[in-house]
């Protein structure tokens, strides 16, 4: 029995609204017996305060250079078929979806830790802006990059 060959990842930014089930199904695979995810949506209220929007801004080429180079860490520790990673840019509502990231693997403890390691290199790496709006106004949301203090 021969290995499956390794599939491409998707690795997208994007501005329509992102859509897990599809998501889902692209990185399904008959040969990989785990899939594992996370979206994270736009929450409110956030820290007591209502929140009526995010606007995410993000430079989308870097954002897919960082992507990539996360994702090649990940396979250097974990046995992965495909990772697929979707972040949304603009401006998004509570509960709206910004960030996909799904793995799949043959078994489902890599899908996991590989999962939960790209969703922390993502927020700290990736750069992207959030300005946070509600009813008192807007502010950015701090970031956990050394690279500046709303990364």
């Amino acid at each position: 029995m021969t290995a499956p060959s390794r599939p491409s990842d998707l690795l997208l930014v994007v501005s329509e609204p992102v859509v897990p089930a599809t998501l889902l199904q692209e990185a399904a695979d008959p040969a990989y017996g785990a899939v594992a995810s996370f979206l994270g949506s736009v929450r409110s209220p956030n820290h007591g305060d209502v929140v009526h929007h995010i606007d995410y801004e993000g430079y989308a080429p870097m954002m897919v250079g960082e992507m990539e180079r996360l994702g090649v860490e990940a396979r250097s520790r974990h046995p992965l078929g495909r990772i697929v990673i979707v972040h949304r840019l603009g401006r998004l509502r509570a509960g709206e979806v910004s960030l996909a990231v799904i793995v799949s693997s043959p078994h489902r403890h890599a899908a996991m830790q590989a999962c939960g390691e790209l969703v922390e290199g993502l927020k700290a790496r990736l750069p992207v802006w959030k300005y946070e709006v509600g009813p008192a106004g807007g502010s950015f949301v701090p970031g956990r990059s050394d690279a500046g203090p709303t990364l």
